[in-house]
């Protein structure tokens, strides 16, 4: 249950919320047992009353009170359960709003080694299956079984109207049987639902996968192959969770028998009470039925056990590979690729000043099957010196531009930046002086002012025209019906390649940073803008110390170095 301890601190936020949802069940559940109880005994003595009556013996009933109680109990039932369904899935609504911030925050903070283990499909289905299936840690996990308990000492002091043993006995009897099938539907749920977990996760990662490689699959006629995987996938997936609702159906069945045969005996017991004068006949009617209001609040405990059991299998899908989102990344015990602060290191805590030296000091890496990608390489870079590294696809420039932002491991070696190792920097400090421009181009749905403020939310207007018109992209904007409020579409995709690159170049220029890296700046422009935007952003680096990564001497902008990196070393370039 280790794994759910996050979650479970969660809810303490909202213990007075979650205790006032948990009354408002066991109202519901009281009520009902209330109703069904005395409707019981009244119909009972209303009968023998009416009998005494007209076999000419006086008797009378009270009937107003008991009238009185029946129709409390209905209406207070169904208010209960009304504003017990508005307030409990308002309160997991809420909790739901945390649990996505708090899965997308860790999800943020994970390097590129570990984001890259993570399909598409993968992060979607962490985002949205396994949050849902936290949301009822409480609302169908914990809640049932805390308002089964109260309802069963509830039925056990009615009982004990008629006999106080039996009160006990039944207590006694129906709390084995209600913790039994909770810890049954658990106990074999834990493999059932991680399987399933796994396997609905397979399933949505294959349907993307289909989907986005759809014209790769139709050019290598492989469509008709990926289809068959993906469709079984989703056998296996529906497979699994029918063993589960089977599972589930079995559990309730079994308690539901297990709560009849108790009624049963009840009944017999009762009327044995009856026959030797220790219990009226209205208290002897009441008693069982008051047994049978149990099948409702007790017959969700099967499903309550498979629920927590949900819960921990997708929390343990969240907290695999998620680092624990300090800045500081440490192993998290998964085999994901992360950083280990250094015994007795104490992290820099105050970020970069000024242009920074960069040293890199004998460091390899191995990455894929075994592939040395860097192998002892060495590299020094002065205070505001710009140098520019060029290779071919797959040399390792974008691993080195990865491991100087401290987002990678190294095998072997030191990366210092200002005389601190990479890994005793407190990267929260670190990351607002380092301006850092992957391959990817990333954008997002918004506009050109939204995805420019990503680089500085204070940014006036003035600011992101400035920053357009260094990229050549002023014009375009300025074209267009509503100018830096323009949509740019999903990724950007109203925008050319090139265009999206600009604009990915343009927050650069709209912060001032110390440490600048920039892999591959001008893919996607043609050589007229490119050689514009090139001027611009050598003047903008001249104050900075950078690294620059290209394919060639024609892809970087003015450098003061440039270096070839070939078999995992560097040399200078002819």
């Amino acid at each position: 249950m280790d794994e759910l301890k996050p979650y479970l601190r969660m809810l303490k936020h909202y213990r007075g919320r979650l205790i006032l949802g948990a009354v408002l069940m066991f109202v519901t559940s009281a009520s009902g047992i209330g109703l069904l109880a005395l409707s019981g005994w009244f119909i009972t003595a209303t009968a023998i009353t009416g009998a005494l009556i007209a076999a000419g013996v006086a008797a009378t009933l009270e009937i107003y009170i008991p009238g009185g109680g029946i129709r409390t109990f209905a209406v207070s039932r169904t208010v209960a359960r009304y504003f017990e369904r508005i307030f409990n899935h308002d309160t997991v609504l809420q909790l739901l709003r945390d649990l996505r911030g708090r899965v997308f925050t860790q999800l943020s903070r994970l390097n590129p080694a570990e984001m890259a283990r993570l399909r598409s499909g993968e992060l979607l289905n962490r985002l949205t299956t396994d949050i849902d299936r936290l949301d009822g840690l409480y609302l169908r996990g914990l809640s049932p079984p805390v308002v089964a308990l109260l309802a069963i000492l509830l039925v056990g002091a009615l009982l004990a109207i008629g006999a106080p043993w039996l009160g006990g006995l039944v207590i006694v009897v129906l709390t084995t049987m209600a913790g039994g099938a909770l810890w049954m539907a658990w106990h074999t749920g834990q493999q059932l639902t991680r399987d399933l977990a796994a396997s609905s996760a397979a399933l949505r990662a294959s349907a993307m996968d289909h989907v986005t490689g759809l014209s790769e699959l139709t050019a290598f006629g492989s469509l008709e192959h990926h289809r068959q995987a993906v469709m079984q996938a989703d056998d296996q997936a529906r497979r699994r969770d029918e063993r589960i609702a089977k599972r589930m159906a079995y559990g309730e069945s079994i308690l539901n028998s297990g709560i009849h045969l108790t009624a049963v005996l009840v009944l017999l017991i009762a009327l044995h009470l009856f026959q030797t004068g220790q219990t009226s006949g209205p208290v002897a009617v009441m008693m069982p039925l008051a047994v049978l209001a149990l099948l409702e609040p007790l017959g969700v405990l099967p499903a309550a056990g498979l629920q927590l059991a949900r819960a921990r299998a997708s929390a343990q899908r969240l907290s695999h590979g998620v680092s624990n989102g300090t800045g500081t990344k440490q192993t998290s015990g998964a085999g994901s690729e992360t950083t280990v602060q250094p015994a007795g290191a104490h992290p820099r805590t105050e970020g970069l000043s000024h242009a920074p030296p960069v040293s890199i000091n004998a460091v390899s890496l191995v990455r894929g099957a075994g592939a040395r990608v860097l192998d002892n390489l060495n590299l020094d870079v002065s205070p505001a010196e710009t140098i520019g590294i060029i290779g071919v696809s797959g040399c390792g420039k974008s691993s080195i531009a990865a491991m100087i932002a401290g987002q990678i491991n190294i095998d072997s070696g030191t990366v210092e930046v200002d005389g601190t190792s990479i890994e005793t920097f407190d990267l929260d400090a670190l990351y607002p002086d380092i301006a850092y421009l992957t391959q990817q181009t990333d954008l997002f749905s918004g506009s050109f002012a939204g995805n420019l403020r990503i680089a500085n939310q204070h940014a006036d207007e003035s600011m992101m025209w400035a920053a357009l018109q260094s990229v050549q992209l002023d014009e375009f904007v300025a074209s267009t019906d509503q100018g830096l409020h323009t949509w740019v579409g999903e990724s950007g995709m109203e925008l050319s390649a090139g265009q999206a690159r600009r604009l990915a170049l343009a927050r650069l220029f709209m912060r001032n940073p110390q440490l600048v890296i920039l892999d591959e700046p001008l893919t996607g422009l043609d050589e007229q803008t490119a050689e514009a935007v090139s001027a611009r952003l050598s003047d903008w680096l001249s104050a900075r110390s950078a690294i620059v990564l290209g394919h060639g001497p024609e892809s970087l902008p003015r450098v003061d170095r440039r270096l070839l990196l070939r078999a995992g070393a560097l040399s200078e370039e002819n």
